[in-house]
């Protein structure tokens, strides 16, 4: 029996590195604070929403609800310190930068809508950094519509359940 070298080697390249993931972290993490307040919904929206990309982006890599939890509370006042400085538009063009081939662009921006909304107070600045993702990646209308279409209509589904 012999081993097919180049297949193994190819299922075990990741599909993006470590660096990469901290900026696609930091850029729904600051989706969760933006509006000022921290509460349950939105540190259970960005859960959800990084264990969706992590399915979507390598469902090969190793990432739980506890270690995106961790990483959260880690790193939550650097998050808050971004919104509080009013820096946040050189930090979202620092993190444009650095993943600007990523190739799962869309999936981002769906993440970060569904935490924006998912404390149902989506304000002015969650709406700002989604429209300057959107522009910054030249994201067409269209696919960003059906996916808001979608997040809408899921989360008034959720907000019916719970009441």
């Amino acid at each position: 029996m012999t081993l097919d070298m180049q297949n193994t080697k190819s299922r075990m390249t990741p599909v993006i590195g470590a660096s990469e993931w901290r900026h696609i972290l930091k850029l729904v993490g600051l989706m969760a604070v933006a509006n000022g307040r921290l509460i349950k919904e939105d540190t259970d929206a960005f859960q959800d929403a990084m264990m969706e990309l992590r399915v979507v982006i390598d469902p090969s890599l190793v990432m739980t609800r506890h270690m995106i939890l961790d990483w959260f509370i880690n790193h939550k006042d650097e998050l808050k310190a971004v919104i509080d400085g009013l820096e946040y538009e050189t930090e979202l063009l620092a993190i444009f930068k650095e993943i600007r081939y990523f190739p799962h662009k869309l999936d981002v921006v769906t993440a970060m809508m569904r935490v924006g909304i998912a404390d149902g107070d989506y304000g002015g600045i969650e709406k700002m950094f989604v429209k300057k993702t959107i522009l910054f990646w030249n994201i067409r209308s269209g696919e960003v519509g059906s996916a808001a279409e979608t997040l809408v209509g899921s989360n008034e589904a959720r907000v019916s359940v719970k009441s």
